[in-house]
C-alpha cells in the first residue's frame, strides 16, 4: 500500500503520485473528492497515469456524487462508488460500476 502524499494546501503530490506508479501496481483507488478537504482531487490525470502503466483505478464517489456529475466513460475509469446515504438514500445501498472487461474477470 502506498499513499499520495499531500501538498501543503491539502492538494495530492501529483509528481509523487508519478513516482509511486511501477510496473507492480495492479490498482489505484483515490477519492473523487475529499470529505475532509473538499479538494477535488484530479482524478482524469490519476486514470490517464495509472492506465500508462496498466493499473486499473478506482474512484471512491461517494462524496462526488451528490454534487458532480461523474461520467464514468468520459473518465475512463474502471470501477466507481457511490453510497446512497450520501445522496439521501438508505444507509447500506450503494453503487459499484465497473467496466464490463473488468467484472468478467472478477470471481
Amino acid at each position: 500500500l502506498k499513499v499520495i502524499p499531500m501538498n501543503d494546501n491539502g492538494t495530492l503530490n501529483m509528481n509523487e503520485f508519478q513516482n509511486l506508479l511501477s510496473e507492480k501496481t495492479k490498482l489505484v483507488f483515490v477519492n473523487h473528492v475529499s470529505n475532509a478537504l473538499g479538494t477535488v482531487n484530479p482524478v482524469k490525470e490519476i486514470i490517464e497515469k495509472a492506465h500508462a502503466i496498466g493499473a486499473a483505478v478506482l474512484l471512491d464517489g461517494a462524496q462526488a456524487a451528490p454534487h458532480i456529475k461523474a461520467d464514468v466513460q468520459e473518465l475512463d475509469v474502471d470501477f466507481y462508488t457511490v453510497s446512497a446515504h450520501k445522496m439521501c438514500g438508505p444507509t447500506g445501498v450503494g453503487i459499484l460500476y465497473g467496466k464490463e472487461e473488468w467484472l468478467k474477470k472478477l470471481p
